[in-house]
């Protein structure tokens, strides 16, 4: 990772008003947290560093350690590389005959991303939530609570019969609540 001086930064940031270079990790860095609603004293705390670190990363002086990155990309909702790199990774698929995947290997992820709250992740292996399904066991409450009904759970479970895998479901509500279900 680059770290810039000041002349450097600044050209960079003529360069990006031309379109003609990406920006820096502490640009997108500044513009997911301003998102999120944090101020850097939030932010910072959530992944136990100081305000002044992330200040430091947010002007190109220096940059978060590699071991944070995921927290940080999980703190964004987004992946390392698309906090790396700024390009979002648009996937279409199509359902093509391939070997559908071992359910007992797979897990049903759901994040929950509130403004100025640290996210909720849920991760359970989906045998188990199949197992709770058939037994007519309720387990909405305990993956999702108020977010995914019972019926939404349901239909997910079929979308993984039908060997549908990867972020099913990406919904923002009325409180600029961020969440997301995944099947990996």
């Amino acid at each position: 990772m680059t770290v810039f001086n000041k002349s450097d930064k600044e050209n960079t940031e003529k360069q990006n008003n031309e379109g003609t270079v990406n920006e820096t990790l502490g640009t997108r860095i500044s513009q997911y947290r301003k998102q999120r609603n944090f101020t850097q004293s939030e932010f910072a705390e959530l992944l136990g560093v100081t305000p002044q670190a992330v200040s430091k990363w947010e002007n190109d002086i220096s940059c978060p350690d590699i071991t944070l990155l995921p927290d940080i990309a999980d703190i964004f909702g987004i992946t390392v590389d698309e906090l790396l790199t700024g390009k979002v990774k648009v996937v279409t698929t199509e359902k093509e005959k391939k070997p559908r995947k071992n359910i007992d290997k797979l897990r049903l992820v759901i994040r929950v991303l509130r403004p100025m709250q640290k996210p909720i992740k849920i991760a359970l292996p989906l045998s188990v939530v199949k197992r709770f399904a058939r037994l007519g066991v309720s387990i909405s409450n305990a993956v999702g609570g108020d977010y995914i009904s019972e019926e939404q759970l349901s239909d997910i479970m079929n979308m993984v019969d039908e060997g549908i895998t990867g972020v099913i479901l990406d919904i923002v509500t009325e409180d600029d609540t961020n969440v997301i279900v995944e099947i990996d």
